[in-house]
């Protein structure tokens, strides 16, 4: 057998990196099993290990696994420093096929089709990224790995859980309540998601309550004085965005305010929605004082376009946004919003999902309607 040498690069987990291994000899007996004693570095096996440690192959596995209660610590020590000597990494591709579970969550994200025509970029939505970063740090802690996927047909997904092993999905802006029936009836995994207007027993669903964030809001600008009030959203494309929309008049009619639909902008509640919005509000010497809206990045662009304009913040307009995402403390001024937390949406989304892949079922209501509130910074100034 000829003698050489050659460079393996491994990509791995931040805990766990071997930059390279190199390797001087190959030959019949560089094989798992005759690697340890010699200076070269090789793979090892559960069975290398238990051989060095004096221990079963069984009591390794549950040391790597952290099943310990029956380890004694003295055992557990000497597994630990002898995989940390040789630099052992769990094969996970192994541990796949032993138990049937990839330990992938795959995180996909329903395109709108006028957005994909705009070539618009979903990642650059605070929105969906602190959704995602909250979603995959969840994963990371409970020892799963991510796969993002954006699909801009609905078939597609069918066509992802068909082709892609992975234990569970979680899915952002999920399509239609029609389409997402037939996704369920076809699923093979375990599918959470969030707002969906499906009920559905099998799916893990989390909401927060719509209506009820639109109308603190509308309500928190009529307390500070405001009545010619602006809504901008375009809320007949989601029953999200309509749910939001009926706060917003319920609050006007509970006091009294009569609704303008002068005063409705069905712009889409992105950055350069509330840019238009703002400009026309400016332009027009509209009596309009407040404006609230669905999405924190649509009230930043308001407030630009009221500048734009010539408004003062909030000495011409008030505004308040939708979601408390950590950008609000970065405007001028910061920004009031309505938080529908966020990061506790995604946790309780991606647990339940979890425990569904553990043990086929979930001990709660897959559904869950998380409260809402506002949270007050300086966009919003008093009339009084």
């Amino acid at each position: 057998m000829n003698s050489g040498f050659f460079i393996v690069f491994l990509f791995l987990p931040e805990k766990c990196v071997r930059i390279f291994y190199i390797i001087y000899m190959y030959d019949s007996s560089f094989l798992p099993g005759n690697c340890y004693g010699r200076t070269e570095v090789c793979s090892m096996t559960l069975k290398d290990i238990a051989d060095l440690a004096g221990v079963s192959m069984m009591t390794v596995s549950n040391v790597i696994n952290g099943k310990t209660s029956r380890v004694s610590q003295k055992t557990r020590d000497k597994v630990n420093a002898i995989i940390e000597e040789y630099g052992y990494v769990p094969n996970l591709n192994a541990r796949s096929l032993s138990n049937k579970k990839s330990h992938i969550i795959g995180i996909i994200i329903s395109l709108d089709e006028k957005d994909v025509l705009r070539g618009t970029n979903y990642f650059e939505n605070p929105y969906v990224s602190t959704m995602i970063g909250a979603i995959e740090k969840e994963l990371q802690k409970n020892e799963y790995f991510t796969m993002i996927r954006s699909v801009s047909k609905n078939a597609d997904i069918i066509s992802l859980l068909k082709n892609w092993n992975v234990d569970g999905i979680i899915i952002l802006y999920p399509a239609a309540g029609e389409y997402m029936a037939k996704l369920m009836d076809s699923a093979t995994c375990p599918i959470a998601t969030f707002d969906c207007e499906l009920e559905h027993s099998n799916l893990i669903n989390i909401t927060s309550n719509d209506e009820k964030g639109l109308y603190l809001s509308t309500k928190y600008m009529i307390n500070h004085g405001h009545s010619a009030i602006a809504f901008v959203a375009d809320y007949k494309s989601s029953h999200v965005l309509a749910n939001r929309f009926n706060g917003y008049k319920r609050a006007l009619e509970e006091n009294h305010i009569t609704f303008n639909p002068d005063y409705v902008y069905e712009y889409s509640p992105s950055y350069e929605g509330g840019i238009q919005a703002g400009r026309e509000i400016a332009s027009n010497s509209s009596p309009v004082t407040a404006a609230v809206t669905t999405a924190d990045i649509c009230a930043i662009g308001i407030m630009e376009g009221a500048r734009l304009g010539g408004y003062r913040i909030p000495v011409d307009l008030s505004v308040i946004g939708y979601d408390n995402l950590t950008l609000c403390q970065y405007t001028l001024p910061k920004l009031t919003s309505v938080s529908q937390n966020i990061p506790q949406k995604a946790k309780l989304a991606t647990s339940l999902l979890l425990e569904k892949i553990r043990t086929g079922s979930v001990s709660s209501s897959c559904q869950a309607a998380l409260d809402v509130e506002i949270v007050d910074r300086q966009s919003v100034i008093s009339l009084y």
